[in-house]
């Protein structure tokens, strides 16, 4: 049985002081079992939606040779980014969590959309380097910064596989880059050095809420077991792009919020339908 209980008044203090708090496990065992298997689903092309962003792990392991990314290309497990998860219906029941919704309501009120909902893997003697950096300033494109992003494991993520290393409190310095969000080696190396590097190791089912200023990176998986996770980050639901004024937002949490019941697949295995 997952946590049920909303975030105490200790805990959005020690939020609010070091950027980043555990949540536990949120999602039941045979919850997470079920997005486990749903992910793998996903990626193999067993289960599929149209327009659902893929984008295949650099073989190098650097940041700047990862490929552009497209629509589901071929059956594979080394995926390292699919995003726009909140069509499939699980993904979508699991990221409207009453924990994740109160969360939302204290730091956004009831309206809150999503920027974006995707899965990030490390496979198996594989993964990127992603360097330190922030989640937000202008290359975004939006009226408002969101604040929150909710990170789930999916399998235990270890500094061998490349868990996340955080510096704890750099939210509290503001946006150091209004454009690109990765910070600079001069910053780095004032701000981020391996001294005050913090490895976030979690347990599959653990999710951990984050101050999207946080400063953070990853590295690579040199281990069998892969290091999946789910990413959500929540924003305020009257938040809009300043690029195309056309351009919308899923609501997850209040008036005219997705519900998981209406999302349907374009395609799904036989074997995999109920």
């Amino acid at each position: 049985m997952g946590r049920t209980e909303a975030l105490t008044a200790a805990e959005w203090v020690q939020f609010e002081q070091e950027g980043y708090l555990r949540l536990g496990q949120i999602a039941s065992d045979s919850q997470l079992a079920s997005l486990q298997a749903r992910m793998d689903a996903i990626m193999l092309g067993k289960v599929r939606y149209k327009g659902m962003y893929f984008q295949l792990d650099s073989a190098s392991g650097s940041y700047g040779d990862v490929p552009s990314g497209g629509e589901w290309a071929e059956a594979t497990l080394n995926y390292r980014k699919i995003e726009t998860l909140e069509r499939d219906p699980e993904f979508l029941a699991y990221l409207q969590h009453p924990v994740f919704r109160n969360i939302c309501q204290q730091v956004y009120g009831d309206s809150v959309s999503i920027y974006r909902s995707m899965f990030m893997n490390k496979p198996a003697f594989r993964g990127t380097v992603l360097p330190y950096h922030q989640d937000g300033g202008d290359q975004w494109g939006l009226d408002r910064n969101p604040l929150v992003t909710i990170w789930t494991a999916l399998d235990n993520a270890t500094v061998e596989n490349g868990c996340m290393q955080v510096i704890a409190g750099s939210h509290r310095l503001g946006l150091l880059s209004q454009w690109g969000h990765t910070i600079s080696p001069e910053q780095e190396a004032e701000l981020a050095p391996e001294s005050a590097s913090l490895f976030l190791e979690a347990k599959a089912g653990e999710a951990i809420l984050l101050h999207n200023w946080l400063l953070h990176r990853s590295g690579v998986n040199r281990i069998e077991c892969p290091r999946r996770a789910f990413s959500v980050c929540y924003m305020e639901g009257a938040t809009r792009s300043q690029q195309d004024e056309n351009r919308t937002y899923p609501l997850v949490f209040g008036e005219g919020a997705l519900c998981p019941e209406d999302q349907r697949p374009d395609y799904i295995e036989e074997s995999l339908a109920v």
